[in-house]
């Protein structure tokens, strides 16, 4: 069987995946997005961990302003969200993934306190998106994830 080539440009194929979708799911897709690019940043981040931040904050920023925007807006929004997020994780993602930590993490509050001592922006803003990732999941692996992530952020 031959692999057949997609014609047209990314845009098109994002819009026929999201064909028929409701307008109303767009909330769902950002967050899991959002939620992908905090694990890959766990998982990916020690070769480029500041870039990779904007790979999970970019979404998420889109994901917050949402309900400020015009429902007719919220497909594109998910688009370029998701163009940002591809984009940094093709040109910064390593091809090798390292493991999850299997031991637990600190208390969300304190990986806080850690990004806020280091005074990176990109720490913060990183756990405060963490944050939203773990108050939809509850998976307390991403408790060790974000502590890697401020560890590879700060030496960065």
């Amino acid at each position: 069987m031959a692999v057949q080539p997609r014609t047209g440009d990314w845009l098109d194929l994002f819009e026929r995946e999201l064909a028929g979708e409701p307008w109303r799911d767009v909330p769902a897709r950002l967050a899991a997005v959002v939620d992908a690019a905090v694990v890959r940043h766990g998982t990916h981040g020690y070769a480029g961990p500041v870039m990779l931040v904007h790979a999970a904050t970019a979404p998420n920023v889109v994901l917050r302003t949402l309900p400020a925007l015009p429902p007719a807006l919220w497909r594109p929004s998910l688009a370029a969200a998701w163009a940002a997020t591809a984009a940094v994780t093709a040109a910064y993602a390593p091809a090798g993934a390292r493991a999850i930590p299997t031991a637990a993490g600190p208390e969300l509050d304190e990986v806080m306190a850690r990004a806020l001592d280091t005074g990176d922006a990109h720490a913060i803003k990183f756990i405060d998106t963490l944050s939203d990732a773990y108050a939809r999941s509850g998976d307390p692996a991403l408790l060790a994830l974000a502590a890697r992530s401020v560890e590879q952020i700060a030496a960065d």
